[in-house]
């Protein structure tokens, strides 16, 4: 199922349960409509690849994402923080992160929205695993970093690359600093462009997680390490708990709708330009970010309501710890 049939079956669910209905009928329906769940919706995401048991088939993913080979390949991987096989615990972060034979630091993780924040809070990310990569015992020696982010947005709309890699240089394109990579994949210009000619790796991961996506497997070996995907990705794999615990939670269909609504409002706002509104774009902007804001907070409170921890809903809000703190407060105050 796509992100949309994926969120709608959340609220399905959820819905049936708040009113006490039959949530496994109304599950085995949606098994009987579809066959796989939406591989990057986060809780799915880190299910399938943070698993210590689909340990070989990370390894070939982040080996096709940093294009790996030969000796440098990854072939043991020891996750920092697994994925529980119970219901999702509302305190686990949905990023994966693994530590392979070299003891070097590998960081995986899906991020959905684009926004103003979005660069820093990646060369934050950063920093905070770079400190965390630090050797024990010597003041300054760090191990090697590689973040790797898979955007559902196009970060570099001129560019003719789907994957970009990133490193400190200086202005004469000499590299400063080789410890610290981090590597940008953008999903949804790999999936309507033209590269039908790409044969690596990492397009052939690309290509069996959309077909999956769309109900539409690709055909692979019986044996292959994407057999073994298609397997781990399918829905009747997740159980009821799993499924009530995550649709309770919502996050993810307020995600959906944020972002939905953040693309219609840049869909008005191009159409702005084109009819030549140029004028009072500065107020325009002003307001385009009041709403975002609003919405953000509306996303929180909603998010609070349901149970989720202070540190889940600053991640998906992007709003400060401080502002959810209050809000928190407040709803406490309103009961």
């Amino acid at each position: 199922m796509n992100k949309e049939q994926y969120a709608a079956m959340l609220k399905d669910i959820s819905e049936t349960h708040k009113q006490g209905g039959d949530t496994h009928k109304c599950i085995m329906e949606y098994r009987e409509k579809y066959k796989y769940a939406y591989i990057y919706n986060d809780t799915i995401f880190k299910m399938i690849f943070g698993n210590p048991e689909n340990m070989e088939m990370t390894a070939n993913f982040l080996n096709a994402i940093l294009k790996l080979d030969g000796g440098d390949c990854i072939d043991n991987l020891t996750f920092v923080n697994p994925a529980v096989n119970s219901a999702f615990s509302k305190t686990t972060t949905s990023d994966i992160v693994a530590e392979n034979q070299r003891l070097e630091r590998i960081v995986l993780e899906v991020q959905h929205v684009e926004d103003e924040t979005y660069s820093d809070r990646l060369v934050f990310y950063t920093a905070k695993h770079t400190i965390a990569s630090k050797v024990r015992g010597d003041s300054y020696w760090l191990r090697d970093l590689n973040l790797i982010s898979l955007q559902m947005f196009n970060g570099f709309p001129d560019s003719k690359n789907y994957r970009h890699s990133i490193r400190l240089k200086n202005q004469d394109n000499e590299e400063f600093f080789k410890k610290q990579t981090v590597t940008l994949v953008e999903i949804p210009k790999f999936i309507k462009g033209n590269y039908a000619s790409d044969q690596s790796l990492l397009a052939q991961w690309l290509r069996v997680i959309d077909g999956l996506n769309n109900e539409n497997p690709i055909a692979v070996p019986s044996e292959s390490i994407f057999a073994l995907l298609q397997k781990k990705a399918e829905l009747s794999i997740f159980t009821e708990e799993f499924l009530v615990s995550e649709a309770m939670a919502m996050s993810d269909r307020l995600y959906e709708m944020y972002v939905e609504k953040k693309h219609a409002r840049a869909e008005g706002h191009s159409e702005g330009f084109a009819e030549g509104r140029a004028e009072g774009h500065s107020e325009g902007v002003a307001e385009e970010r009041k709403r975002a804001d609003e919405e953000r907070r509306e996303m929180a409170k909603a998010m609070l309501a349901e149970g989720d921890s202070v540190e889940k809903v600053v991640r998906i809000s992007k709003l400060p710890e401080a502002e959810i703190l209050a809000l928190k407060e407040s709803l406490a105050q309103s009961k």
